[in-house]
């Protein structure tokens, strides 16, 4: 799409407000809102923005131990450029459009430390490989009322009655994101009262990050404009199920434009293509388990027995490990990743996996044997992270996620250390029930 397709369609749709969006560290979209005839104007160029923007905490606490920027440098302006193929309208909100910007220093360059910067290197290493991936995104999260209580009590997983209460926000949901361009394959309710599940349609890994933000900001503005709230939090309630974001994930060849993965049988997971990207992502599950699991929150959901893997293993459809593999259907051949937290930065979690994949096939790694039953009982296997403390000391000084990450990397380490720093500080209402009548 070029600007004059855009302005085409502002025309036609009467569009006054286009929003220039860009994901900060934690995947929030940042940017800008602009009269579209400004936006017509000044496309080309972009528009300037403080780089404060892009490794900032979650609440936009300004973190002087970043090497990128910090206020030795005066936190200078960056420049937010449209990248017009993925302008669409906004169906929820008449009038307004919505476009994904790269962000660039003055010279041109992207900047080294935007996490959509750092997705776009990894396919960019696929696509010299001869690969193009492709990424199904799963989400969870839990629909609350005003005052952050789910909608409805107790657990009714896959139960379609209990899914037509949600169908207001639901039915919405799906029917703005197809008009979007975002393909929605299915929704469900979840493990956890008022949680939903919905699966988005596989596409290449960029498209897929970029749809799995857009799904979040959508799902979170429909609600409120019904009266609801979302919460992609990990682990919202203590004693019920924790959110997680799956990452399906298969490389199509560039030249024939199939599966790679599409001959793999359930017991040929060995020396072929998909077993050695299988074997890389289980070579690098520790380290990239952080850019799954990025908040202190993160580690609450995982435990024994909740869905969510604790140990470094794969089976083949087998829900109680990290790596799920689906094979034996051809086309639908795939590996699925289960270490993501809902509220990870999509383009942290697809760019590790993917990256620690490649690498697999890179050096021709072959997986270790898979795991049959309960991957929770086998005690030898070797564990995930437990907190975010660990998971930061497990990708800080990682060869494999030095070279994935880049100059991120130090962004990434200094703004978890942050959040460790302000959790140790903080006194909970745990701690005054508990202490406070000593």
């Amino acid at each position: 799409m070029d600007i004059t397709e855009v302005e085409r369609i502002c025309a036609e749709q009467g569009l006054h407000t286009i929003e220039c969006s860009f994901p900060d560290a934690q995947g929030v979209p940042r940017g800008k809102r602009i009269p579209t005839a400004h936006f017509l104007k000044t496309a080309h160029r972009g528009f300037e923005l403080a780089n404060a923007a892009l490794v900032w905490g979650r609440h936009n606490d300004v973190i002087q131990d970043t090497v990128y920027t910090n206020f030795g440098t005066g936190y200078p302006d960056m420049i937010a450029v449209p990248d017009l193929s993925t302008f669409r309208p906004v169906p929820w909100r008449p009038g307004a459009a919505s476009v994904i910007c790269d962000c660039r220093e003055h010279d041109g360059r992207e900047v080294a430390v935007s996490t959509r910067h750092v997705l776009k290197q990894v396919v960019a290493e696929a696509r010299r490989m001869g690969y193009e991936p492709q990424i199904g995104p799963e989400l969870e999260f839990y629909v609350l009322d005003q005052a952050g209580a789910p909608v409805y009590p107790g657990t009714d997983c896959y139960s379609l009655t209990r899914g037509a209460t949600l169908e207001p926000l639901l039915g919405r949901v799906r029917e703005s994101l197809g008009q979007m361009g975002i393909e929605v394959e299915a929704c469900n309710t979840e493990y956890g009262p008022a949680q939903v599940e919905i699966n988005i349609h596989y596409s290449d890994a960029l498209e897929a990050a970029d749809n799995t933000m857009r799904f979040k900001m959508a799902v979170k503005e429909i609600a409120c404009d019904l009266g609801y709230r979302v919460t992609f939090m990990a682990k919202p309630f203590a004693g019920e199920s924790g959110s997680g974001f799956h990452v399906h994930q298969s490389l199509n060849g560039s030249e024939s434009g199939a599966n790679a993965f599409g001959g793999s049988s359930p017991d040929g997971l060995d020396g072929d293509l998909m077993g050695q990207y299988l074997a890389g992502v289980l070579a690098h599950m520790v380290a990239i388990n952080a850019l799954g699991s990025s908040t202190i929150n993160a580690y609450k959901r995982v435990d024994d027995h909740t869905f969510a893997p604790t140990q470094v293993c794969w089976g083949m459809d087998n829900r109680t490990v990290g790596v799920r593999a689906i094979a034996g259907q051809g086309p639908a051949n795939r590996l699925e990743w289960r270490g993501g937290a809902a509220d990870a930065n999509p383009y942290l979690a697809i760019a590790g996996s993917l990256a620690a994949g490649l690498d697999g096939v890179r050096l021709g790694l072959r997986p270790p044997a898979r795991v049959e039953g309960d991957a929770y009982a086998r005690a030898e296997l070797a564990p995930l992270p437990t907190t975010l403390e660990a998971g930061l000391d497990a990708i800080e000084h990682d060869c494999f996620a030095e070279r994935t990450l880049g100059a991120f990397l130090q962004v990434f380490v200094a703004l978890g250390r942050h959040e460790l720093s302000l959790w140790r500080s903080a006194v909970t209402d745990w701690e005054q029930a508990r202490y406070m009548d000593d």
